[in-house]
């Protein structure tokens, strides 16, 4: 290896070569001085390195000021670099640093750097030796240099430094030995590169070269992660160029990554949860799915048919982030529907932001707005404004909360003090109690002291099962407050509505309203036929899952059918959906991508629920 492998890597004695970066003019008068000068040599040539040094030694103190001395003083101050006296040899070489040669004062300069190195002063060695970067003819000297520069970016922390460094010297005319102890040094740094540094890294290296070869695949690998889809497909086609595409895992990023800019219109992709907790409301989805694309029973779809693609995400955020990108990737998905849980709507949901793809999450608190994605649930709040109003509408004047003592009930309570104040209701104040509670008579005195004609009940239907007949032991009648005196106008939100509650506790129920995203037994129009198609193929009654799974496929085709030809036209239409018919209560998407309607009512008449007429939004145009 080269002088500074040698020196500080270990590697044994160094190589001397006598070719200059640029050859000295320099020359004698004195045919004796030449002599013993080219004597000199002869014996570093033989490799008599201690004979050699006693010779330019001797040349110095003999011939001090003749013109071949500053040539004694290189070659003495390359031996002691070789012999580990750095500090001797950079005394030999400040002298010559601006000799009026340019050779001799290139030279000097040269293994000054490498002297400084080794002395520990790393900036000083880069300083000096960068600009000799692509200008070394002997192959010697040009391991010398990059060997330094490699070892002095190690020790200065300067990974990318190190790495173009060893990538120029694995790719040099120098002997094979040298390339070869370059590529091992590759693959040794390359796998601890940070991401960061990895991304920063790869355009700058020419990707001929063995470190390209390295770091192009964690490259990809980032790229792919952070979105970053023309960077990750310009990487995929370099790799395929170089026939570095065969192993199977890289194979398939590369494959990723190629088509990961296209998009096929004809694509619906889905995440949900078919396995795990959340299965049971993962398959209503997907059979809403699978209605909307009008998949059969057995066999292939048509050729020309909205195709659908899901994805199980057993119920992990991180599971639905790679689903998302298992779907923009390989299927080249317009856009996806689901996940149906907070954690995995708002990891998908990032992911397909970073994507480029439209986002249908259907979940309450997805991070609509962000980016790409659309809620198709409404949330706790819009479920209240809706109650609210409804109840204003029928004569309501003081509203009062009876809540779980957790953090839905909080929340809702939160929520229905803020939609009496925004629909000029009296906010009468709350009562909580504690979750699981069975008997209700402390709160109940509490709710007492109360004076309120409109009562929420935020709670789930089991728990309404028990709330409703202590409400009527204690005179909490419900009923239209304006039809007959004395009636409380009791509100429910989704959580609430279940078929036994009307069942069992409907006497105390009567005219009580309910918020819901979509309810079979009423359905009429447009969600009357996908109820009526999910019971034929299924067996069943659909759910408010498989509505709005349902609704966001359709959409997602409206959008394609009516022009839209990239995820950002698909995006844009449904961002202007208000309006739009669906089977659910959703009605398409405005204000910040959330639902344009999102909730309707029931009323409970007799042994029925019956829609009623869900009031504007006081700011409603």
């Amino acid at each position: 290896m080269a002088l500074l492998a040698a020196v500080v890597l270990g590697s044994g004695c160094p190589r001397r070569s006598q070719t200059p970066l640029e050859l000295p003019l320099v020359t004698s008068d004195d045919p004796e001085a030449e002599a013993e000068l080219d004597a000199a040599r002869a014996r570093s040539t033989g490799g008599d390195a201690a004979a050699a040094e006693e010779g330019y030694r001797s040349f110095l103190r003999e011939h001090p000021d003749d013109p071949l001395a500053a040539i004694a003083r290189l070659e003495l101050a390359r031996l002691r670099l070789a012999e580990g006296a750095p500090e001797e040899a950079r005394e030999l070489l400040a002298p010559l640093a601006a000799h009026e040669d340019q050779g001799v004062g290139e030279r000097a300069r040269f293994y000054e750097g490498v002297a400084l190195h080794l002395l520990g002063d790393h900036q000083g060695a880069r300083d000096r030796l960068t600009p000799f970067v692509g200008r070394t003819v002997d192959p010697e000297e040009t391991a010398t240099l990059l060997t330094t520069l490699a070892a002095a970016a190690d020790a200065l922390g300067d990974q990318r430094g190190a790495v173009s460094a060893w990538d120029r010297l694995a790719s040099a005319s120098v002997a094979e030995l040298d390339r070869q102890a370059a590529r091992r040094r590759l693959a040794d740094l390359v796998p601890t590169l940070p991401d960061d540094a990895v991304r920063e890294l790869e355009p700058t290296l020419p990707r001929e070269g063995p470190a390209w070869a390295l770091l192009a695949p964690v490259a990809l690998r980032v790229a792919i992660e952070r979105g970053e889809r023309e960077r990750a497909l310009n990487i995929a086609t370099a790799l395929r160029e170089r026939g570095l595409a065969g192993d199977d895992e890289l194979g398939e990023m590369v494959l990723r990554a190629e088509r990961s800019g296209a998009t096929d219109l004809r694509a619906i992709g889905a995440v949900l949860p078919l396995s795990g907790r959340g299965r049971e409301v993962g398959r209503a989805a997907l059979e809403g799915l699978m209605v909307a694309a009008g998949v059969p029973p057995s066999g292939p779809p048509s050729p020309n048919a909205f195709r659908l693609h899901f994805r199980d995400s057993a119920g992990d955020a991180d599971a639905a982030a790679r689903a998302v990108e298992d779907l923009v990737t390989l299927h080249q998905v317009v856009a996806i529907v689901g996940p149906v849980d907070g954690a995995a709507a708002r990891a998908a949901g990032a992911r397909a932001a970073e994507l480029g793809v439209p986002l249908l999450a259907l979940h309450p608190d997805a991070q609509s707005g962000a980016g790409l994605v659309f809620r198709a649930f409404p949330s706790p709040e819009e479920e209240a404004a809706a109650l609210v109003r409804g109840a204003r509408a029928r004569g309501a004047t003081r509203l009062a909360v009876l809540h779980p003592a957790m953090g839905y009930g909080e929340r809702l309570r939160e929520a229905f003090a803020s939609a009496a104040a925004a629909a000029d209701l009296t906010y009468a104040g709350a009562v909580s109690y504690a979750p699981g509670t069975t008997s209700f008579r402390e709160p109940l005195e509490a709710l007492g002291e109360l004076r309120f004609d409109a009562l929420a009940l935020p709670d789930a239907a089991g728990r309404i099962l028990l709330v409703a007949p202590a409400l009527a032991a204690v005179g909490v009648r419900s009923g239209v407050p304006a039809a007959e005196a004395g009636r409380v106008q009791l509100l429910v939100p989704s959580v609430g509505l279940r078929a036994d509650v009307v069942r069992s506790a409907g006497r105390y129920l009567q005219g009580a309203l309910f918020a819901y995203l979509f309810h079979a037994p009423s359905a009429s129009g447009e969600a009357a036929l996908f109820r009526d198609a999910y019971a034929a193929r299924f067996g069943r009654t659909p759910d408010g899952y498989a509505a709005a799974a349902r609704d966001g496929f359709a959409l997602v085709r409206r959008a394609v059918e009516a022009g839209a030809t990239s995820r950002a036209e698909v995006a844009g239409w449904l961002r202007t959906s208000g309006g739009a018919a669906t089977a659910s209560a959703l009605g398409g998407f405005a204000d910040a991508q959330g639902p344009a309607r999102g909730t309707a009512l029931l009323e409970l008449a007799g042994p029925v629920l019956q829609p009623v007429a869900l009031p504007r939004r006081p700011d409603a145009s």
